[in-house]
């Protein structure tokens, strides 16, 4: 007898492969048969003609601490996601010393939070423990730059020396033997802004070692169109894969400059890239602040703040900044204002509040963050379109992230809504990409990039991370203006061979595991 048997499915197992009919049998946290299953379960599930998948692997999320202070991880359980990767864009937590802990704290909390947790952040190992049992989704982690560089070079705007790019290549070699799965950089934050193009390249060699992608959010103050061209030629100068995050930009058309990509698979270089489906994006305030505001921290940024010529500076070199990256701040959306004087701000347009106070909208945001110590958070809308979406969504090297964060009244609705909106509205309502194509980007083709070995293909032997859900009726319900709205149609999600939304109710369980690069879980 089987511990539970899935029936009367339509098994989707995350190959790519056509669906089919079927039943599905798990065994402690193991898949024990697919397909014709004879023997009874001590518990049968009758899903009644809907999808039965592999659990969705999120590989772009800001869960890191957010994650073990709130372990029902709602948001994203209910959209199906079995696995949240973490250290994006060059932030983490691991490996860090204990005197650079606060810094990091400090400068992302607008991402992360900072709840008062304290773990293993010393080794990556330590760091993908505490994950065990603790979370209702597993979790993996990159080798975030920043942390890298930081231990070496600090917060200082220069180039590292030969000495110090060489143990900073030790440090990522020995996080890729804990288990890490890739090497993250953000070039728009710091101080992964610092590196120059040599110094991905080297690191990027380390990951090539371990067959390992470099994964950068793109240094987008040169325009799309060249950092793109960055991209490509670090993953070449290296021989490691590229995964670019969130392949996004503000400008129109903007999926045309994926040619300067494919001129790059042709050198050679193994490309894959990761989107959500939404017309905006979602970061710290302060992310287009110049880099000379950030150099020695977030601790000097705020002491810089507290002085009226600076503030206008930076206000200034803001608002005559061009290029794909140049905030247009009557576009963003005040999504959490931690603090406490601007909270009831949260959900509003900046432009629109700066227009009321009669101030210069930049120099307001200068302020903003100057008042919310650094941790504040919106959302920029953009041009992007459905054509865009469709576009980029039917290349080959396209998987799905959600780039969710936990935080504020007036969060992105990708936190709550992405994976069940490709299904339901990119697959079903427009037909872009068909359904076992697109559940594919969400688990088996992840899966395989970052070396989750046993995830993301429904087979015997593999993890029960499973998924259950209604191709009829799968959909977000989360908007820009109501973005806490759960999705509708995803009837069961199993972690580990463990219920956590059972018959659509989140049942408390954390059977989350740490998952390591090449290792199967024990």
């Amino acid at each position: 007898m089987h511990d539970l048997v899935i029936r009367n499915a339509n098994i989707v197992d995350g190959t790519g492969a056509p669906g089919y009919r079927g039943s599905v049998a798990i065994d402690g946290t193991r898949i024990a048969a697919v397909g014709l299953v004879p023997d009874q379960g001590a518990r049968e599930i009758d899903a009644g003609g809907r999808v039965v998948c592999p659990g969705f692997i999120d590989v772009h999320t800001h869960s890191d601490l957010m994650l073990l202070a709130e372990p029902a991880h709602e948001p994203k359980v209910r959209q199906g996601v079995t696995t949240d990767l973490l250290g994006l864009d060059g932030i983490g937590y691991a490996p860090l010393a204990d005197e650079l802990q606060p810094s990091f704290r400090d400068y992302f909390a607008a991402l992360n939070g900072d709840p008062p947790i304290s773990r293993d952040w010393s080794t990556v190992a330590g760091w993908l423990d505490t994950f065990e049992g603790a979370a209702a989704c597993n979790a993996a982690h990159h080798v975030p730059h920043g942390c890298v560089r930081a231990a070496l070079v600090g917060w200082e705007d220069r180039q590292a020396t030969r000495e110090e790019l060489r143990a900073m290549q030790q440090i990522t070699h020995e996080a890729f033997q804990d288990g890490a799965i890739a090497l993250s950089t953000g070039l728009d934050y710091k101080p992964c802004a610092f590196a120059d193009t040599d110094e991905l390249v080297a690191l990027s060699e380390v990951a090539a070692e371990f067959g390992a992608p470099y994964v950068p959010h793109m240094r987008y103050i040169l325009g799309m169109r060249d950092a793109i061209r960055e991209t490509m030629a670090i993953g070449r100068r290296a021989g490691c894969p590229v995964h670019i995050s969130h392949y996004i930009s503000s400008g129109k058309r903007w999926w045309e400059n994926l040619d300067e990509a494919d001129r790059g698979i042709r050198a050679g270089v193994s490309l894959s890239f990761d989107t959500y489906a939404y017309p905006a994006g979602s970061s710290l305030l302060h992310f287009s602040f110049p880099d000379w505001a950030l150099e020695g921290g977030p601790r000097e940024m705020l002491r810089r703040l507290e002085d009226a010529d600076t503030r206008a500076r930076i206000a200034t070199e803001m608002a005559n900044r061009a290029g794909d990256n140049a905030l247009e701040v009557d576009r963003a959306l005040l999504s959490s204002m931690p603090a406490g004087p601007n909270r009831h701000l949260e959900g509003r347009m900046l432009g629109e509040v700066a227009d009321e106070r009669d101030r210069e909208p930049h120099a307001f945001l200068v302020d903003l963050v100057r008042e919310e110590r650094g941790r504040a958070a919106s959302v920029f809308f953009n041009d992007q379109t459905d054509d865009d979406f469709a576009q980029i969504m039917r290349h080959p090297s396209h998987m799905v992230g959600s780039d969710a964060i936990l935080l504020g009244d007036a969060p992105h609705p990708r936190t709550y809504g992405t994976y069940p909106r490709f299904l339901g509205r990119w697959v079903r309502e427009l037909g872009v990409v068909p359904l076992e194509a697109m559940v594919r980007r969400m688990t088996g083709m992840p899966a395989a990039r970052f070396g989750l070995v046993d995830r993301g293909i429904l087979s015997p032997g593999m993890a029960a991370d499973v998924v259950v859900f209604d191709a009829d009726t799968v959909i977000d319900n989360a908007t820009f203006e109501q973005p806490r709205q759960l999705p509708t149609g995803i009837d069961h999600v199993i972690v580990n061979g463990t219920a956590v939304i059972d018959d659509g109710r989140h049942t408390g369980a954390t059977p989350g595991r740490g998952l390591r690069r090449g290792r199967p879980t024990e």
